[in-house]
């Protein structure tokens, strides 16, 4: 008898205990009759799951578990059993539709997860994929964010008072990581659209432009400064920087700067790091302004007091070499003001129209030797005898002159009231200003 009682408790005892470990409703229970092992088997555990599922689940009174039979139930619905911990993302703006919805498992799954937050898939932007198809982002270039799936980077996830549920108003929320230009917002000229929002020249996921531009450089700022592309399209002369894969911004910077006209550099600076060499063009030919420029004596005041943009459009021009105003592209012209116009812009024009006692300096007594040499229908061009960025000689006098295929040399001389010159046209002539000689 006393046998039958200690096998009958002894059953008795198993089955409560195997009862006991069915109804465990801790994370290490249910985890441990491998039924939901693998729902906590992930890098990041609900915080709930790792003190007990009873936070979440709450049993129906069946014994579990049961085929077929719950055992369990959610102990409210979802999204007021999330709100009971996380707070309620939903009373801003703009909100994200699963949360608009309820629907918190679109995104998250609520046991564990390798990504943070417990999203369903790693990373960010695989979950943001599965409703969001970005086929901007199949371009060339794409956003560092978009590669890396980061999308939190730029875009709450639950709600925002910003559209897009952006995080920050651009152009604050790209300065977040773009620390060069959070430095260029702060220079003396900002340019308006860099100011305003930096998607008004880029896209914000992915383009076929580098810097994720929306178009080329040259299209995209001509967008606006449509003055200037009718210059370009009237022009016979383009400057070579525009038409550079860069085009604008290899002068300009499309964000900020201290110089006028964002330009890079000062202007005559940024000028002379590319005309510090020889540029050939068929029978074009561009001298090193530079090296002219280290080697004078005499720099053309246009340039130390101007800059290059003096006597040049550095956009695009009718004229030769990119000129302002008119000049004569050979060796001789009509002598009248308009085909010398870009000299006297500044010089009197006088000076081939007239003897002069105070035009020119140029002169033998009252006799202007300027309108010697630049007179009638073949008035010799200016820069026969002078260069128009620099010289060794006073009055920017050539050294040497190409006539045809022979560099003439000029062999001028400065005295006290005049000067002298013994070129291979004639012999060695002076002038005096005060008192006329007679050859």
């Amino acid at each position: 008898m006393w046998n039958k009682i200690v096998l009958l408790l002894t059953i008795l005892s198993v089955s409560v205990l195997k009862v006991s470990a069915q109804n465990d409703t801790s994370k290490t229970g249910c985890a441990s009759i491998s039924c939901h092992g693998n729902l906590v088997s992930q890098e990041v555990v609900h915080h709930p799951v790792k003190s007990g599922c009873d936070k979440c689940h709450t049993p129906t009174g069946q014994q579990h578990p049961q085929k077929n039979v719950p055992g369990y139930r959610l102990a409210d619905n979802i999204p007021a059993l999330c709100y009971k911990c996380h707070d309620e993302n939903n009373t801003m703006n703009v909100v994200h539709s699963p949360v608009q919805k309820g629907n918190c498992l679109e995104c998250h799954t609520p046991h564990s997860s390798p990504e943070s937050y417990l999203l369903k898939k790693n990373p960010t932007g695989a979950v943001c994929a599965q409703c969001h198809t970005l086929e901007s982002a199949k371009k060339k270039y794409k956003h560092d964010p978009v590669s890396k799936g980061e999308c939190a980077k730029c875009h709450d996830p639950h709600q925002s008072d910003i559209k897009r549920l952006l995080i920050k108003e651009p152009p604050a929320l790209c300065l977040k990581c773009h620390k060069q230009q959070a430095e260029e917002i702060k220079m003396e000229n900002v340019h308006p659209p860099f100011q305003n929002n930096c998607l008004n020249c880029h896209n914000q996921h992915s383009s076929n432009e580098e810097k994720l531009l929306d178009l080329t450089p040259q299209n995209l700022c001509v967008y606006c400064h449509d003055d200037i592309q009718k210059k370009i399209d009237k022009a016979t002369t383009v400057h070579g920087a525009i038409n550079d894969k860069r085009s604008c911004i290899n002068c300009h910077n499309p964000h900020a700067s201290n110089q006028k006209n964002f330009l890079v550099k000062d202007a005559k600076t940024l000028c002379l790091s590319c005309h510090d060499r020889t540029y050939t063009t068929g029978p074009r030919k561009i001298d090193n302004i530079s090296q002219t420029l280290q080697k004078s004596k005499v720099v053309h005041q246009a340039i130390d007091k101007v800059g290059c943009v003096g006597c040049h459009d550095p956009h695009a021009s009718s004229n030769p070499f990119l000129l302002s105003k008119a000049f004569p592209s050979g060796s001789y012209a009509a002598a009248n003001k308009d085909n010398f116009a870009a000299c006297f812009s500044c010089h009197k024009s006088e000076m081939i129209e007239k003897p002069t006692t105070t035009a020119t300096g140029f002169r033998n007594g009252d006799k202007n030797l300027h309108f010697v040499h630049v007179n009638g229908e073949k008035g010799r061009s200016c820069t026969i005898c002078h260069n128009p960025h620099g010289s060794v000689n006073e009055h920017l006098i050539n050294e040497k002159t190409q006539f045809g295929s022979w560099e003439m040399p000029l062999r001028f001389k400065p005295l006290e009231n005049g000067g002298s010159c013994s070129p291979g046209c004639h012999v060695e002539r002076k002038y005096e200003r005060v008192n006329a000689i007679t050859h």
